[in-house]
């Protein structure tokens, strides 16, 4: 079970690989983990907590926050929508918004790694 994660919900406990998590999505104190096969689930987690199980397995340097509520797998990531505002275009269309403060860095982050 190398490289995964494990994720608590009331009735489940989920062993999922971090490559397989298209992006999270906080709401207060629950953070819904979006799979690419389209499933999702949500735990009582917070976004930090979420953060930190990534990065306990080595999976860090693969997930963006381009906003405080998203935290973005970048290899999902197809494109950059910058009209009207930014968005981060995923490979299920999903649109994550990229707030004002993070942009620059977020442009930064995705210049890199092409």
């Amino acid at each position: 079970m190398k490289n995964r994660i494990s994720v608590s919900t009331k009735d489940t406990i989920y062993l999922l690989d971090p490559a397989d998590i298209m992006y999270c999505k906080c709401n207060n104190s629950t953070t819904t983990l979006f799979l690419k096969n389209a499933e999702s689930v949500s735990v009582s987690k917070g976004m930090s907590a979420v953060e930190k199980l990534l990065e306990n397995c080595g999976f860090k340097d693969s997930f963006i926050r381009p906003h405080q509520s998203y935290l973005v797998n970048r290899n999902h990531i197809l494109l950059v929508d910058k009209t009207p505002r930014y968005f981060l275009v995923l490979s299920n269309q999903q649109k994550i918004p990229v707030s004002v403060r993070r942009r620059k860095a977020i442009m930064e982050i995705i210049k890199i790694s092409n």
